[in-house]
């Protein structure tokens, strides 16, 4: 299984500002949903309670220190091990969020797909520091629009996957 983190973020590391992110990009949204569609989404309660539902079409687990927490059409873990084993059959696992699950998660990641926003929106979630060396860019696409971004897909260094046609054609 391909254990991938899945993020946007302004320039100063900010991915959201009271449960909410602090912009609107429907062309990331719908990104996302063409990377993720048909595969496993791994996220904290926090961030699956903002988006309010199950995605469609993809397979969700909640990662709640609760171990009540219950969700129909969703898993529930309280531990990111539990979690991986929820997903030990995916192809690819997205670890969708928030702060805290990508601060457990980044150790493990062996690819990041990177929504970067030109600004540096307010907020109070972060992005945690990736250092030097630890992944290199394998993709990267500059979109000039209203809100300029650029996409970048980063791959762990020591890894030596590449990009699948799938996921090119996805891109």
């Amino acid at each position: 299984m391909l254990i991938s983190i899945i993020v946007a973020m302004g320039k100063n590391r900010v991915i959201g500002k009271g449960g909410q992110l602090p912009w609107h990009l429907p062309d990331d949204l719908q990104r996302f949903k063409r990377l993720t569609m048909g595969q496993t989404l791994l996220m904290g309660r926090r961030t699956f309670e903002s988006i309010g539902q199950p995605l469609p079409g993809r397979q969700t687990i909640i990662l709640s220190r609760d171990p009540d927490y219950n969700v129909s059409g969703c898993d529930v873990a309280t531990t990111i091990a539990a979690a991986l084993q929820l997903a030990k059959s995916a192809e690819e696992l997205f670890i969708c969020g928030g702060a805290e699950i990508y601060q457990q998660t980044l150790v493990m990641a062996e690819r990041i797909y990177l929504t970067e926003l030109d600004i540096a929106p307010d907020g109070d979630a972060f992005f945690p520091e990736i250092a030097d060396g630890v992944f290199r860019s394998i993709y990267t696409k500059q979109i000039s629009a209203t809100l300029d971004y650029r996409f970048t897909i980063l791959q762990r260094s020591q890894s030596l996957q590449v990009l699948s046609s799938d996921t090119q054609h996805k891109l």
